[in-house]
């Protein structure tokens, strides 16, 4: 009985450490222009919902989803919920999946690396759907580590229902992923890749590949009906949706996989890199997967699932990225997993008291790595702005938002603190300077809600100044938006006009 419970422990504490950092927080960031559509599209009718989906690439099935936790006007918290529930179980998989690998001690350290890794608490953290699929692909992967392990002949008489289990683990969550993100079927080209080596190394072959076979005739006949409305919905453009992605230069390349997999902090829309408390953890980290991987080697079977597993994420963007920049951390998320899983079986071959040190200098390491993400500003402060104008703009004020994607979530915000005046969309200067009000005073308000910046601000601001005058005020909130007060007269403008 000590023994289960040692297990039950090295398991579910990952697990409970994840849930901890992924609470800890979670409604201090503001949300970004993403989350906010998340949330406008969680209240639309269903058919709205679900016509609003497919136009925009997506599929409906987390959008559904969160409807459930979600209200008319802006709660993080309750929004961003089914993300910390999805990454906690994401977590508890990796450690159920590096325990079958290998034991339960490797179990704990790649539970708790994933539960420790900013990119995993980041997107945990948010009201999108990459947590929920990193969760289903992580199960799929779980299912497919133990079809691996128990395709021998003998070890499945032996044990039937650890098969049957993962054959049913392996179909739901390649069937639910598959439903989320079009990104996924690079986990559908992985697990027939790993099967290839499964099958080759199997006794009863013929049993596997039928198996196997129905399997997929199973997934794809679910997969396509949805995949066929996003193509319809798109007019067969399925990457317009694509286009705020920068170029894959060097420098983007490196900010992404130092965030993904070097245990990185990073901006959500810019991408830059916030200064590592501990450099080299990332780099131990990897050390330790490669490690695992070669100690794994005597096992060919599991490391062909978890190192295609592992493998085949970043190589499919890369190469996609040659032709149509997808390279960003969103896409990457669910390959964190067999690192981590890699990284615990290294962890777990090493001889005692080497272990004992691993452990806890991945815990102390990790938590002190991970703990200046919640001071971070990692996402636009609207939220600050929005509030800021509420309590100092006055009814005959004019609010200037520098596009239509700032004024969108500028205006989640001011239905929050009940910001009465309309805000107007500055995309074109002169356009929205010909609808202010004559009397009042100008408030332009310019910032980042995306990955995209068109306009540099001292451009934006010489616009204006040109029509307006030099600002009376200028007032910044955080490092992505700032505030021009424009009093009147507006002789300048009046004369452009």
């Amino acid at each position: 009985m000590r023994i289960d419970r040692t297990k039950i422990a090295l398991l579910f504490g990952p697990a409970l450490l994840a849930l901890s950092t992924r609470l800890y927080g979670l409604a201090d960031k503001p949300l970004w222009l993403d989350e906010v559509i998340t949330q406008k599209r969680a209240n639309l009718p269903l058919p709205a919902l679900i016509a609003d989906s497919l136009h925009n690439v997506h599929f409906p099935t987390y959008f559904i989803l969160v409807r459930a936790f979600d209200a008319p006007i802006v709660d993080e918290w309750m929004l961003r919920l089914p993300s910390v529930i999805f990454g906690t179980i994401a977590v508890l998989l990796v450690a159920f999946i590096a325990s079958e690998a290998r034991t339960p001690r490797a179990g704990l350290i790649a539970g708790t690396l994933m539960a420790l890794s900013p990119v995993e608490v980041q997107f945990s953290q948010e009201a999108r759907s990459y947590a929920l699929l990193s969760c289903l692909v992580l199960l799929a992967l779980w299912g497919l580590v133990r079809i691996a392990k128990y395709s021998a002949a003998e070890v499945a008489e032996a044990r039937p229902g650890a098969a049957r289990t993962g054959w049913i683990a392996y179909a739901v969550g390649t069937v639910g992923a598959l439903n989320v993100l079009l990104v996924s079927a690079f986990w559908l080209l992985a697990s027939n890749f790993a099967m290839i080596v499964i099958v080759r190394r199997a006794v009863n072959r013929t049993q596997l590949i039928r198996n196997w076979l129905v399997m997929q005739a199973v997934i794809l006949i679910v997969w396509l009906p949805g995949l066929a409305a996003i193509l319809l919905a798109t007019h067969e453009n399925s990457l317009r949706g694509y286009n705020w992605i920068p170029s894959s230069t060097w420098q983007h390349v490196w900010s992404v996989v130092s965030a993904v997999y070097l245990f990185r902090i990073s901006d959500l829309t810019s991408f830059a890199l916030f200064p590592a408390p501990v450099p080299g953890l990332g780099a131990a980290v990897v050390a330790l997967a490669l490690f695992g991987a070669w100690w794994l080697r005597r096992e060919p079977k599991l490391l062909a699932v978890i190192g295609i597993a592992f493998l085949i994420m970043p190589a499919g963007m890369l190469v996609m990225s040659i032709f149509h920049p997808v390279w960003v951390p969103r896409y990457l998320l669910w390959s964190t997993g067999p690192l981590f899983v890699l990284a615990g079986i290294g962890a777990a071959a090493l001889p005692r008291p080497g272990f004992a040190l691993a452990a806890a200098a991945i815990a102390i390491g990790g938590i002190v790595n991970l703990a200046p993400y919640y001071r971070a500003e990692t996402k636009p402060r609207w939220d600050l702005a929005a509030a800021y104008l509420a309590a100092h703009a006055r009814p005959n004020d004019s609010i200037v938002a520098n596009n239509g994607f700032a004024k969108y979530v500028f205006g989640a915000y001011g239905d929050r603190y009940r910001l009465e005046e309309p805000i107007l969309d500055g995309g074109n200067v002169v356009r929205a300077a010909a609808r202010i009000a004559p009397s009042g005073r100008v408030w332009v308000v310019f910032g980042r809600v995306g990955q995209t910046m068109r306009v540099p601000e001292s451009d934006y601001l010489k616009q204006w100044s040109a029509l307006l005058g030099a600002p009376a005020a200028t007032v910044r909130f955080g490092r992505n938006v700032v505030a021009f007060r424009f009093d009147p007269p507006h002789g300048a403008r009046d004369g452009a006009s």
